[in-house]
């Protein structure tokens, strides 16, 4: 099983449901990911490069990867240290190759996304983004590391919960499943709710008391 020990190198719950896409219950939640201390000064962000990323990001949440990927490599022309930029491009990447079935796209996301938390270690969206990479990817332990730590920063994050209740839906693991939807739903009960009636992470545990009380509450 995966270990989240050395790492070296907007969120939005439409993100999840298109991806096809707290602690454990009953037992010990992985420890979140660290990252490398070997880490220099974050660097400032070149305004024009910033700007490129905003457009990039725009293009990102309509679906648009390549438009998004295309913005964020002008940006990163500008400013190679951009790690907005970075992180951007490696989750649209990993989004694009999931849609068409490239697993280099979704790898190269990931080592991105990585290399955005290199330079920093504390950007909470390229939590979310490796999540869901590593998730698209099928890394679920690993996937499960990076939302436990988003919600470390942000335990509010509804999507992130959602996150988690997927994976463990996937493996037909209800009661966890269940545990983190509760959690899910309790933050934003309408989206989340449709999203677990209509994806199908969670076939395999539809038949469960538990989960049927819970979506149809």
């Amino acid at each position: 099983m995966y270990s989240c020990k050395s790492f070296f190198y907007i969120p939005a719950f439409f993100l999840l449901w298109i991806s096809g896409c707290g602690s454990l219950p009953n037992s010990t939640p992985p420890p979140a990911p660290s990252i490398s201390s070997a880490v220099s000064a974050i660097p400032s962000i070149d305004p024009q490069s910033e700007q490129l990323f905003q457009k990039g990001l725009t293009a990102y949440e309509v679906f648009d990867y390549n438009k998004a990927i295309s913005f964020y490599n002008k940006s990163l022309s500008i400013d190679k240290n951009n790690y907005k930029a970075l992180s951007g491009k490696g989750i649209a990447l990993a989004m694009q190759g999931n849609e068409n079935n490239n697993t280099q796209d979704i790898t190269t996301g990931i080592t991105l996304i990585k290399s955005a938390l290199q330079k920093d270690p504390n950007y909470v969206p390229a939590f979310y983004d490796l999540a869901l990479a590593l998730k698209i990817n099928k890394n679920y332990d690993e996937s499960i590391c990076w939302f436990q730590k988003v919600i470390q920063k942000e335990p509010d994050n509804t999507w992130s919960y959602y996150g988690i209740a997927t994976i463990y839906g996937d493996k037909g693991q209800a009661k966890e499943a269940v545990t983190y939807l509760k959690k899910a739903i309790f933050l934003d009960s309408i989206n989340v709710k449709q999203a677990a009636r209509t994806q199908s992470h969670f076939d395999s545990i539809r038949s469960d008391p538990d989960f049927k009380a819970l979506i149809n509450e």
